[in-house]
């Protein structure tokens, strides 16, 4: 009897199995990978406009054109330059700092979630999407007098003027603190980057040195477990325990649930 009870348990999470890489893989559900911009092989958690709504998530979903992919993140639209589907995120570039230009400035609307922020997924509230990975913050104030008294402080000459000194500092808390700007400063716009392992550079960096950094872009995450912040096997057991559970309820009709209690009964 309990040989009979296991063997039935094996067989439904074998079928959950195959569901689920089949699912994952697009599969018969029509969810197959597409091209975006440069970007092949696009797989969920994006879609694309028009695709079917269980295919990838919704907040997920790319702007294609020939040769560029963006993404909808807050109050911005951003590039799409690259996907690690073994990390769990995606690079983006802003595309209106503009490093073209010889004195490039973020603009003052166009902010990004906070790290470890985002949005909460409806159909999984257990999950954040869209959050930023990287702590960096490129802070921009515009001040009426020049600040003498904060080594953070890096000025911005090509934007500066006889009564209008513009600064750019860097903050490792995620966002730009009120408690950093000077009393005669004025916000002007923040904007996140990666450095990877070179932070140590950052007391001295010029807002040249800034700005290289910036242009690389930052990463964002894949749908973030919010009970689950530093493990990221666990984020990913989640995420797929998940889907597969409303993968299993959609695809197993009651009349294949009913043939395996009739069976356990016998």
């Amino acid at each position: 009897f309990h040989r009979s009870i296991t063997l039935q348990s094996l067989t439904v999470f074998s079928l959950i199995a195959v569901f689920a890489a089949d699912h994952a893989q697009g599969g018969d559900d029509g969810c197959t990978p597409f091209s975006c911009g440069h970007l092949r092989d696009i797989l969920p958690p994006f879609r694309q406009r028009g695709d079917p709504l269980e295919c990838g998530v919704e907040a997920y979903e790319l702007g294609c054109t020939t040769s560029k992919a963006t993404i909808h993140i807050n109050t911005g639209t951003y590039y799409v330059t690259a996907i690690n589907y073994t990390g769990f995120y995606f690079w983006v570039t802003d595309p209106n700092f503009n490093t073209g230009s010889s004195c490039p400035l973020p603009l003052w609307n166009h902010v990004p979630y906070l790290v470890h922020d985002g949005i909460f997924d409806s159909d999984s509230p257990a999950f954040y999407d869209l959050s930023i990975q990287s702590n960096y913050r490129a802070c921009f104030a515009n001040c009426s007098r020049a600040v003498t008294n904060k080594s953070a402080y890096k000025p911005v000459a090509c934007q500066s003027a006889n009564n209008s000194h513009v600064y750019v500092w860097v903050s490792d808390y995620g966002s730009c603190m009120v408690e950093d700007l000077e009393p005669y400063c004025g916000y002007l716009g923040t904007i996140p980057f990666d450095c990877g392992n070179s932070s140590d550079w950052l007391q001295n960096a010029s807002y040249a040195d800034m700005t290289q950094f910036i242009s690389k872009g930052f990463t964002v995450q894949f749908p973030v477990d919010t009970n689950a912040w530093e493990g990221s096997v666990s984020k990913t057991i989640n995420l797929c325990r998940n889907n597969t559970i409303s993968y299993f309820k959609e695809q197993i009709s009651d009349a294949s649930i009913l043939l395996v209690c009739l069976h356990d009964s016998n």
